[in-house]
């Protein structure tokens, strides 16, 4: 058996999302998106830089039966079972917000050319020979099928023959021509064929496919060695679902540049859990992929000193906290959410089909022939699991640190995790070591990605070495922000791992507390802000000045008031603040209730701002 060990032998060849146009699609609970899918062969080949043929079925040399994942025959019926597990995905882990239908056309065709000629260079960002070969199969579907209503769908998929090149295994010599798995945006497509491509035409010219899906048969192959062949079992589970959610405008979360691990098995968009138990069923998406997509919203919390109850997802009810925001500053903020493996306490509730029947199997915990990297004890295709988050690599809270800043400026480019120092989307690994992603070359000289681990999750029993079940800035890891500055937040007391776990959030130190936070309604001028008083405070907003109490509410406000930042001053109950314009010095005074506004023009324009 070859193991892949969630994804430390992989690598993407750059991105399953080929390109975002920077809005995203939000469904409804009374939406439901519709898949088209049809199946497609390739001309016959001997090439031994794909795996197969380029027909259905003839990646294998033997015939193994129904024993194996993803058994053979890859029919129409096999295809609808995976695509009946997306449905039970996204209609479980979005809380029956995202519903999906789907529809298998019933002819297998071929295109034209062997699967080589449509396979890219390696690590190449020019996908028009994919482009060239989705043009190709809708083309000809259009005209195997010129009465089908092609309108009545959202996403346009292809099942291909063979497997798709999104792994490297042992033995790879980095020349293999299978066709990469990609979601072919709108965007995508007209950066090939131009701005002005309006789609690949299909019933008869009245309407235009505008993306297209490309995922493999099987991820499944046969590798040779010395002790002869092996079968490494990888199915298209996980790959499919990801696949969908770019549709949705879910980003890539790992390094789409190096194709490593930035989020490993906690959220969805990470090859980690693309791949968890072997491509059989990733984890449920995280707390900012739910958010993102209008799934989940978070409870926020204001400056101050908390006790939280967390419950896990599928224990919440009512009115229960599910997801918390921790806001740090304008842009960056924690997300904590409670993660359990098995929150109803029956096991791992595995269904699957094989040979036309619905079966069930449940393993009450991890055993041989059923971790995130062997999966041998399971065979068919597998459709549904009871708790999708049975894939995650532990139990307890997820910190999860957020830079929309990051995120904004990348996410054009898909490129949100590629810092790894400066991660948009990132776990704070409750272990002190920030190590998903980061390359090891182990005793045996084998490199090796880290991965998440159960000692990165918050609970009291955390065994691991720098953890202090706390969560500040002298703790490892600690709560600063991207720019190395304190966030004066603390998150301490974290209970056991459970259904609902409780803990501490405090704002401020003995030195510093926060006052209000508040997002107060002014034009992007660049704000200047001036103690006033013990409760009242100056914002300078362009050149209009706004006094502002400690509630973050505005109770006045002089337009033209200042070109610099203000001085302000408060003696014997007098408060002052100064600014300058032009030639004109402004003063407001408070005393007592009595507000009062002076100016007194110097006659000199001002170029400096005014002290005290």
């Amino acid at each position: 058996m070859i193991c892949l060990g969630s994804v430390s032998a992989q690598t993407f060849i750059g991105k399953l999302n080929t390109g975002l146009s920077g809005s995203h699609k939000l469904y409804s609970g009374n939406d439901t998106l519709k898949i088209l899918a049809v199946m497609v062969n390739f001309q016959e080949d001997r090439d031994d830089a794909t795996f197969g043929n380029g027909k259905f079925g003839s990646i294998y040399s033997q015939n193994y039966g129904l024993s194996i994942l993803d058994p053979l025959p890859h029919d129409r019926q096999y295809f609808n079972a995976h695509l009946q597990f997306a449905k039970n995905y996204f209609e479980k882990v979005s809380n029956g917000m995202q519903k999906i239908s789907y529809y298998v056309l019933p002819d297998t065709f071929s295109v034209s050319k062997t699967m080589r000629n449509y396979s890219p260079p390696s690590n190449s960002n020019d996908f028009t020979l994919l482009g060239d070969f989705s043009k190709e199969v809708w083309t000809k579907a259009a005209q195997i099928y010129p009465d089908f209503d092609f309108k009545d769908y959202d996403i346009f998929l292809i099942f291909h023959a063979g497997v798709g090149r999104d792994i490297t295994l042992p033995g790879s010599v980095g020349d293999e021509r299978d066709l990469p798995s990609i979601y072919l945006s709108t965007k995508t497509l007209k950066d090939i064929y131009g701005q002005e491509f309006s789609g690949f035409p299909v019933s008869n010219g009245n309407f235009d496919i505008t993306n297209s899906m490309i995922i493999p048969e099987t991820e499944s192959r046969e590798l040779s060695g010395l002790s002869g062949i092996t079968l490494v079992q990888i199915s298209i589970n996980g790959l499919l679902v990801s696949s969908i959610a770019s549709y949705l405008g879910l980003p890539d979360l790992f390094d789409t540049q190096t194709g490593k691990s930035a989020i490993g098995r906690f959220g969805l968009m990470d090859g980690q859990a693309i791949f968890a138990y072997n491509g059989l069923f990733p984890p449920e998406p995280s707390a900012w992929e739910k958010i993102f997509l209008g799934w989940a919203k978070p409870v926020s919390l204001k400056p101050g000193n908390y006790h939280i109850d967390l419950f896990t997802n599928l224990a919440a009810s009512g009115n229960d906290t599910t997801i918390l925001k921790v806001p740090i500053n304008s842009s960056e903020y924690y997300l904590l959410e409670n993660r359990i493996r098995d929150a109803n306490h029956d096991g791992a509730r595995i269904k699957y089909v094989l040979g036309g029947d619905t079966l069930t199997k449940v393993f009450p915990k991890d055993t041989t022939g059923f971790y995130s990297y062997d999966t041998d004890s399971l065979k068919g295709v597998i459709v549904d699991v009871d708790e999708f988050d049975w894939a995650v690599p532990g139990n307890g809270v997820v910190i999860w640190h957020i830079d929309d800043n990051i995120i904004n400026a990348k996410i054009a480019d898909n490129q949100i995790n590629t810092d790894m120092q400066h991660r948009g989307v990132g776990v704070v690994e409750a272990d002190g070591i920030q190590d998903i992603g980061k390359e090891y070359t182990d005793i045996f000289g084998d490199v090796v990605v880290g991965e998440g681990t159960p000692e990165d999750f918050w609970y009291s029993s955390n065994p691991a070495h720098f953890y202090e079940n706390k969560f500040g800035k002298d703790t490892k890891p600690s709560s600063t922000t991207n720019s190395g500055a304190y966030s004066l937040i603390t998150i301490s007391g974290f209970s056991d791992y459970a259904d609902e776990m409780n803990f501490n959030v405090n704002y401020g130190d003995s030195i510093v507390t926060p006052i209000f936070s508040q997002k107060i309604n002014l034009q992007p001028f660049g704000n200047k802000l001036t103690s006033f008083s013990g409760n009242k405070f100056a914002i300078l907003n362009g050149s209009n000045l706004f006094i502002i109490d400690n509630n973050g509410n505005k109770i006045d406000s002089v337009m033209n008031f200042s070109n610099y930042k203000t001085a302000s001053v408060s003696i014997n109950n007098i408060n002052e603040i100064i600014g300058a314009i032009n030639s004109s010095m402004n003063i407001y005074l408070k005393d007592n209730s009595t507000i009062k506004l002076d100016t007194v023009n110097t006659g000199e324009v001002i170029t400096s701002p005014p002290l005290i």
